[in-house]
């Protein structure tokens, strides 16, 4: 898992043609959140500290910039919840690399999410927020708004065992095969799910269901975790077990450096946004008001993502550029 160390990598630009915004409420929201997660005990001292560079709350407030505060700390509180869960069992951690383990992890959340009726074991500091998120999300949520939520969260689980079982065998997968896995790997569902709750409004079933509406949040997430992948590569390669990402990936399926893979992957992000704009045209052409403020968020999600990558201290962008970063590195 170890590459060489060589000279600097320099990320390819992103950019997207739609305008950002933040939420006036998103420093007050993130102090919010950390205190949230200390208050859980998913934070240690020393996390906490490491945590507040993480910008959590202008993550929520740049991806959904129109919301009120309280459906934005629910989606902050979330979001942290999914760093921290990350970090304590996904790559950075052994039970990453546990497929077994890790399912049986993560059955005992969904269990929680799945029967509302059911308390959280007071020894699992994570089960206890995650049962805390769940009753305050059902008190903001229609429930087909619910059902969205849980159903995005069981394919975030069920891909982080997909990538612990990789991980375990130390196998990389096809490009195919970490396209569709890496929409659910990434969570962004799982925020997405959380638009119209966290905005105040529902989106109709019929719209949220539509296939052309369903293809555009497919790429807004395949985009996020695109760009996420290019930005977050150094930062993956210095703290992962194993790089579970697209340019390594790429590296992989065609026999390329990492200089030529980081390009590629830039070039599927920016050739992903294309086709967004051209489909997009088509949706918001008769779209109800609410649908074409599920739409705006998508663009949100997409501009304001790129931006609090850009200035979170958990992947310090600007650094890397000049910083020295292995290029080659095996993907599991």
């Amino acid at each position: 898992m170890q590459g060489k160390l060589r000279a600097p990598l320099t990320l390819p630009p992103l950019s997207y043609p739609f305008p950002s915004e933040i939420s006036p409420y998103a420093n007050e929201i993130d102090a919010q959140a950390i205190g949230w997660a200390g208050q859980m005990n998913i934070l240690d001292s020393a996390m906490t500290a490491e945590y507040a560079g993480l910008r959590v709350g202008r993550l929520a407030g740049r991806t959904s910039p129109r919301s009120e505060p309280v459906g934005l700390q629910l989606l902050a509180d979330w979001q942290l919840w999914l760093f921290a869960f990350d970090d304590a069992f996904c790559d950075e951690s052994a039970t990453g690399e546990d497929p077994e383990l890790l399912a049986r992890t993560v059955v005992d959340y969904l269990r929680i999410l799945e029967d509302p009726g059911q308390e959280p074991d007071a020894a699992d500091p994570f089960m206890g927020a995650l049962a805390d998120l769940r009753d305050r999300i059902l008190v903001h949520s229609a429930p087909m708004q619910w059902m969205r939520f849980v159903h995005s969260v069981t394919g975030y689980f069920l891909a982080q065992c997909w990538e612990a079982a990789n991980r375990s065998r130390q196998t990389a997968p096809t490009l195919v095969e970490y396209v569709h896995m890496r929409r659910h790997s990434g969570a962004v569902p799982t925020c997405m799910a959380l638009i119209d709750v966290a905005g105040g409004f529902v989106l109709p079933q019929e719209d949220f269901a539509n296939p052309h509406v369903m293809s555009l949040a497919q790429q807004a997430t395949n985009i996020a975790c695109w760009a996420n992948d290019i930005l977050s590569y150094p930062k993956e390669v210095a703290r992962s077990r194993s790089v579970h990402s697209l340019p390594p990936i790429l590296s992989a399926q065609y026999g390329i450096d990492m200089p030529e893979a980081l390009h590629r992957a830039g070039q599927m992000h920016d050739h992903a946004v294309r086709q967004y704009l051209e489909q997009e045209a088509t949706a918001r052409a008769q779209a109800s008001p609410q649908l074409h403020r599920y739409l705006d968020d998508l663009r949100f999600w997409m501009t304001g993502n790129l931006d609090w990558s850009l200035e979170t201290r958990r992947y310090n962008v600007a650094d890397y550029n000049a910083a020295d970063v292995l290029d080659e590195v095996r993907p599991a």
